[in-house]
């Protein structure tokens, strides 16, 4: 089980993260999940899937090293809603609201060499596997 914390670093528990490298493998636009395959070194199978439910932002490259996913602070993710237009300004007049989106909504993000990776979504779920609708 991943941690949910914000703050939280390594929330999936993976020794070595850093010696993983994570690639885009499906997005489902109706259901905003977004599939990555994530690889140990080399290899070319898949160690695991990462699965990210209701996600409303994603900004990174198709592929990249690094699996140390950690969640970002609430103000963070707050501050990126803000900058991409997904809440508005009026969102930091009404403390409840801004309570009820960072407690449901989380900056899951990868500091890489090249760029941060950056996801919004609800959750955050390590997979053995993907399920057969996806590979169809």
């Amino acid at each position: 089980m991943a941690k949910v914390e914000h703050g939280s670093d390594n929330i999936f528990n993976i020794t070595n993260p850093n010696a993983y490298r994570c690639q885009i493998f499906h997005y489902h636009r109706k259901l905003s999940r977004l599939y990555l395959s994530v690889y140990q070194g080399q290899k070319n199978i898949p160690a695991f899937y990462l699965l990210f439910s209701d996600v409303g932002y994603i900004d990174a490259p198709m592929s990249w090293l690094g699996a140390n996913f950690s969640i970002a602070e609430k103000s963070d993710c707050i501050d990126l809603m803000l900058a991409t237009g997904l809440v508005g300004e009026a969102i930091r007049q009404f403390p409840d609201a801004y309570a009820s989106v960072t407690d449901y909504a989380k900056l899951y993000q990868v500091v890489t060499p090249h760029q941060p990776i950056r996801i919004v979504a609800s959750s955050g779920t390590m997979m053995q596997s993907v399920p057969n609708e996806v590979l169809s």
